[in-house]
């Protein structure tokens, strides 16, 4: 997960700068049929808005399952409960950066519609609304990346141990997976 959320991280972030480059364009340009660049910021907003929802959703769900897969194996090997206590620390810590982040892409969104579709009064709220939205995810991208590297160490060491006692039950398997006693 931890190459594969870096790789999100920057697209995220390159998505979202991009896009508020593409907003600055358009907001020189004069409204009316041929405004070419409010077209195309338009269009790579809605991109730039399923791409960072998704992302998010992606740590959130990595986060959600990995937690209950640790409970799991917590209660089957009867392991240490400090090992459900540091998953749920891990867990609780990026979901307040998911959720403030999916909702500051969501009022930022919400503001360029109303900008957009309302009034002009609402292009200068967006446009800082929009600023505060990168500095916002980029901050997030950090503290998910730190949890997500966090919580992979504790299910590795989790893993381990859990490793150790089925082996000590059950005896060394072969790579067929049949114990040999």
């Amino acid at each position: 997960m931890i190459r594969y959320f870096l790789v999100l991280a920057v697209t995220g972030t390159s998505l979202l700068t991009a896009n508020f480059v593409l907003g600055l364009l358009a907001s020189g340009e004069p409204r009316g049929p041929h405004a070419v660049w409010h077209a195309v910021h338009l269009l790579f907003s809605l991109l730039t808005v399923v791409c960072l929802l998704g992302i998010h959703s992606i740590v959130y769900t990595y986060f959600m399952a990995t937690v209950k897969w640790a409970k799991e194996v917590v209660r089957v090997y009867g392991l240490p409960e400090w090992f459900i206590a540091h998953a749920t620390r891990n867990k609780r810590r990026a979901m307040r950066f998911v959720m403030g982040s999916m909702t500051a892409v969501a009022v930022t969104a919400w503001l360029g519609a109303a900008a957009d579709t309302r009034s002009l009064a609402y292009a200068p709220w967006h446009l800082g609304v929009a600023a505060m939205t990168i500095a916002f995810n980029l901050g997030a991208f950090a503290v998910e990346y730190a949890g997500i590297v966090a919580h992979a160490r504790l299910l590795l060491e989790l893993k381990s141990q859990a490793d150790s006692l089925r082996e000590a039950r059950y005896g060394k398997a072969d790579p067929s997976g049949v114990p040999t006693h």
